[in-house]
């Protein structure tokens, strides 16, 4: 059995503003942090529960080292545990090993082999969600984005209203639509050309 140690707790953003942003609990794991706060802190569950909803997911540091769902269980040594909201999307969280509340709550809520049969039953789904998320992280990580285009006075960069689209989006790096039957997007102009002849 692992030795309870008094942790600080840090709560960072929307979490900090609106639960406090220091704790302290007696825990062994910083699963057990995560469901301490949930028992004492009113609403604390709920919020975690509904992150996903409002765009949120959670990266977990304990001391400077990011820490996953796996090393949840872990026992915790003198360094301050921080959980920090991160936003759903963001460049930025593809490089964190991001977790979302409810995962997190669920690690928390671990009881053993009282939750075996359910976990079984549930890990296919899981298991398949698991590996979306991972693949849309490695993605993001891997794929350059494009630079926006700077709206200056230049010719080029001007909206062009000539083929029905009101912002000039074409760059390199954007895709190309390819429009079948009636055309209901905006057009991206390859290539055009003007030339003058005499009317006679």
């Amino acid at each position: 059995m692992t030795q309870e140690i008094m942790a600080k707790i840090e709560l960072g953003g929307v979490l900090g503003k609106t639960f406090g942003k220091t704790h302290q609990r007696l825990v062994c794991t910083t699963s057990e942090a995560v469901r301490a706060l949930c028992c004492t802190i009113p609403g604390f569950e709920q919020f975690l529960n509904n992150s996903k909803s409002r765009g949120l997911t959670y990266a977990v540091f304990r001391g400077k080292k990011n820490i996953g769902v796996d090393d949840l269980s872990f026992p915790v040594t003198d360094d301050v545990i921080r959980i920090v909201p991160v936003v759903i999307g963001s460049k930025r969280g593809g490089l964190l090993q991001v977790i979302f509340g409810a995962v997190m709550v669920a690690a928390a809520f671990w009881t053993g082999g009282a939750s075996v049969a359910a976990w079984g039953a549930m890990h296919t789904g899981l298991a398949m969600t698991g590996v979306s998320m991972m693949l849309g992280g490695i993605i993001q990580m891997l794929s350059p984005q494009p630079g926006g285009l700077a709206m200056k006075d230049q010719g080029e960069n001007k909206p062009s209203y000539a083929f029905g689209a009101p912002v000039n989006t074409v760059s390199q790096g954007y895709p190309v639509p390819i429009g079948y039957g009636k055309r209901r997007i905006g057009g991206a102009v390859i290539s055009a050309g003007i030339y003058v002849e005499d009317q006679q």
